[in-house]
């Protein structure tokens, strides 16, 4: 079956505007239910009894029926064809008290539901009854995670979504230095991040010590793993869809946090019942104070030396000399944050909503580092050479977003939104023999128009039909270095244009099957092809407390992040758009689980392979003759990922939490790179084991985590030539081993942390203790190599050992 087709412009909007018919008759399938003259729609808004938050995504459902909804964005939802009578509403959130009211069908009057956390009072203080903080949703691949929650998990005094993410099945969870989320083989950069509507690029913040994202200022988050809807595109391998909180309509609000690392502040003003507008701002203060924790990280990436020097494989070819035993160096780094987050919400009518969201965060790294004195094996002296090394990267965004309700059954969501992602990096290592550096910089700007219409022209059938507009720009410029002198450079750009369109139906056909259908169409300017993107995925209910699932999906990708492999300082990564060059990414989903739960255990476990084309990596190592160009060392090729996850969770009770065991294989083959021989992607991870748990232990929360990882694969150099051309310039070519033929130690560590929240008559006071890798191991993040001088000197650049850490948050009450 052909996905992908080369179609004129006539041709391409003829394609989009069949989307629309499409849509009608989706929705002629699902006309199972008919209107009854005895039935009416029941709609209704859903907030947080405290601070009137809206909260989207909460179930809301008939006691006895089989159908349920999903609130909105904003909080709003409709129960369809609701017989006339007596009925038992239930709604619930995850973090707040399930809640059941009783309406009467036939009511024409909007339901305003109030929802209150699942709190109780103790000694005067407010207690969790629950710290469930994750909550599988009932489709496939879909976890859903409570901001509210993550206050009682260990951290380095920043509560933190991403990380918190790592601790699921089938996410990685042993990199400390990046909040970054490898998920089911793929890459970050494959992940669809979405902030109210906008793209976010890089979410590392403080090297990947936690995220962008300040959990303070997000509501809800949903994680799709796998095979997500039509509705997004884009992005091959996963979506990360995360809400802002809006803030109080009614009420002035201002709460401020401090740990070891940073401060930070959130203020809710009111407008008049109408709306309200939150500003929630972090920065950290290290270049200004030094604390122990701050000290801590310094010392990140520090090298110790080995008690045993160890030997490298021999090789060489040509004359080329092997390297022996190799000796550990220290890198101690310097940096800052800071980000921002603003939204305005507000309500002209009961049927509209108008919101804007603004986000800003920027890191400056400083990994440079002067020459030192060393002693080698052979009792000989010699003095390392200096390094230059300084990174600056960050996000800024903007959204607008005008959502109006247009009856009971139709909804149009209208977003424009604006991304830019920038990052420039230098380095400069003087040495007599063989000096090195690089200059980098990459910019990513995209404009985003789209329209999201939904239909629930019956109970049972949920209608989606859309449309996006991107524009988008990437600018990338790459330098090689040589002393001086600038051996090679590269300068990538272009400007890409997607227009998509999109059709869904969900379709409920009993109490037993639950169906969704939908096809995505791209048109990409700079191949001039369209590409179809068809899914779906299927629930079945066995029992009321087995359920078996399954989805399959075509996922294209057109601006993608390239691994610029480095063996001797850490391979780094660039963004590129897809064009003449390089295909656009492609992955085809094939999911099957299934799922035991009852009111206080689940047990699920999912398997998934994934069929990839258009990987691609940039390697100048593999420059085969003197002026060989940079644009001719990008490979492209296939790959392969393969997993099974188990998850196992307790939700209620004093002790709650979840153990998580991953299973996973990705493989790369590109042509002409490796001597055309597959190989493990590098971060190709085997086996991963998680367990989170959680106990409420009067006033105070404890709570731990403990992850273990197989170790990660990674390169080794053999040999390093220097080579003397016609002209006399010297060219240096390095011999490496087989591609990620050697792996790294196993990974693990164990972080505890005590919670506990004190109150007075105005104030609210939240402590949490914790203990980062409380056993003090030394995972080694990843290693670099020093060919200047002979032994060879390896440097294992380090996570973060032992580390204690203490947050204070301070807020109205």
């Amino acid at each position: 079956m052909v996905f992908v087709q080369k179609l004129c412009p006539r041709h391409r909007r003829r394609t989009l505007m069949w989307l629309g018919v499409l849509c009608i008759a989706l929705a002629l399938n699902g006309s199972g239910n008919t209107l009854s003259a005895q039935a009416s729609d029941v709609t209704g808004i859903v907030r947080d009894s405290l601070n009137n938050e809206t909260l989207p995504n909460a179930a809301v459902m008939l006691v006895g029926e089989r159908f349920r909804t999903l609130t909105d964005e904003f909080g709003r939802f409709t129960l369809v064809n609701v017989p006339t009578g007596e009925h038992i509403l239930r709604v619930e959130y995850l973090g707040y008290l399930p809640l059941e009211l009783e309406i009467t069908g036939g009511s024409a009057i909007p339901l305003s539901i109030l929802m209150k956390p699942d709190a109780f009072e103790l000694e005067g203080v407010t207690v969790e009854t629950s710290t469930d903080i994750i909550q599988p949703t009932g489709e496939i691949s879909v976890i859903k995670l409570s901001p509210r929650k993550l206050a009682t998990l260990p951290s380095l005094g920043e509560t933190d979504i991403f990380r918190t993410l790592q601790l699921l099945p089938g996410v990685s969870g042993t990199n400390d230095a990046s909040s970054g989320l490898f998920i089911r083989g793929g890459t970050p950069d494959e992940n669809l991040v979405l902030l109210d509507g906008m793209t976010v690029y890089h979410v590392d913040h403080f090297f990947g010590v936690f995220s962008a994202f300040n959990a303070d200022a997000i509501k809800d988050v949903r994680l799709f793993k796998g095979g997500f809807p039509a509705q997004y595109g884009g992005r091959t391998s996963s979506v990360v869809d995360m809400i802002g909180k809006s803030g109080d309509n009614e009420n002035f609000n201002m709460s401020a946090g401090v740990n070891l690392l940073s401060a930070r502040a959130v203020t809710e003003v009111p407008l008049g019942g109408k709306g309200s507008w939150l500003v929630s701002a972090r920065r950290s203060y290290t270049d200004v104070i030094r604390t122990g924790l701050y000290n801590s990280i310094f010392n990140t990436l520090e090298g110790e030396e080995e008690e045993e020097p160890q030997p490298t494989r021999p090789g060489g070819r040509g004359g080329g000399r092997g390297f022996g035993n190799f000796q550990q160096q220290t890198i101690q780094p310097d940096f800052f944050f800071y980000d921002l987050n603003s939204k305005l919400s507000y309500s002209p009518t009961d049927s509209d909503v108008v919101a804007l969201s603004v986000y800003a965060g920027e890191d400056k790294l400083d990994e440079s580092s002067l020459g030192n004195e060393i002693t080698t094996p052979n009792g000989q002296t010699r003095l390392t050479p200096d390094r230059v090394d300084v990174s600056d990267w960050g996000n800024r965004g903007a959204s607008g977003r005008w959502s109006r309700a247009w009856g009971s059954r139709f909804t149009s969501d209208v977003l424009v939104a604006y991304s830019e992602y920038f990052s420039e990096a230098a380095l400069d290592v003087e040495s007599t023999r063989f000096a090195r550096g690089f200059r980098e910089d990459n910019e990513v700007t995209d404009f985003t128009v789209r329209l999201d219409n939904t239909w629930r022209p019956f109970q049972a059938s949920d209608i989606g039909v859309g449309f996006q507009f991107t524009d988008t720009e990437v600018a990338y410029s790459f330098q090689r270095l040589q002393g001086d002198s600038v051996r090679g450079g590269l300068d990538l750009g272009g400007t890409g244009a997607l227009t998509s369109g999109y059709a869904q139906h969900r379709w409920l056909p009993s109490d037993r099957f639950d169906v969704t259908v939908g096809v995505r169409a791209s048109s990409y300017d700079r191949t001039e092809n369209l590409y179809w993107e068809p899914r779906t995925s299927l629930h079945f209910r066995i029992t009321d407390q087995v359920r078996l699932k399954g989805a399959w999906g075509r996922y294209y990708q057109f601006v993608k992040r390239i691994e610029n492999e480095d063996v001797l300082e850490g391979s780094r990564d660039f963004w590129v758009l897809a064009g003449e060059r390089l295909d656009p990414l492609f992955a085809e989903h094939r999911i099957v689980g299934a799922s035991w739960e009852d009111d206080d255990y689940l047990f699920d476990v999912e398997a998934y392979e994934k069929d990839l084309t258009g990987v691609s990596q940039f390697s100048t190592r593999s420059r085969r003759r003197p002026g060989q160009a940079l644009r001719d060392l990008f490979f492209s090729g296939t790959g392969e990922a393969r997993g099974i996850e188990f998850l196992a969770q307790k939700k209620r009770g004093r002790l709650t939490g979840w153990i998580g065991y991953t299973l996973a294989d990705i493989d790369y083959e590109l042509e002409g790179f490796n001597d055309g021989n597959p190989f493990p992607a590098s971060h190709d991870q085997q086996h991963e084991f998680k367990t989170v748990a959680s106990y409420q232990a009067g006033p105070w929360t404890l709570s731990g985590i403990w992850v273990y990882g197989s170790g990660r694969p990674y390169t080794i150099p053999e040999a390093q030539y220097p080579i003397e051309l016609l002209d006399g310039r010297m060219l240096s070519y390095i011999h490496v081993g087989e591609k990620n033929g050697q792996r790294l130690p196993a990974y693990h560590r164990l972080d505890v942390a005590a919670t506990r929240r004190f109150e007075s008559d105005r104030f609210f006071y939240e402590l949490n203790l914790s203990l980062f890798n409380a056993y003090g191991r030394n995972n080694i993040w990843y290693r670099q190599f020093d060919l200047d001088e002979l032994p060879m000197i390896v440097t294992d650049v380090k996570t973060l050992g032992f580390t204690p850490s203490i947050g204070l948050r301070v807020g109205l009450r």
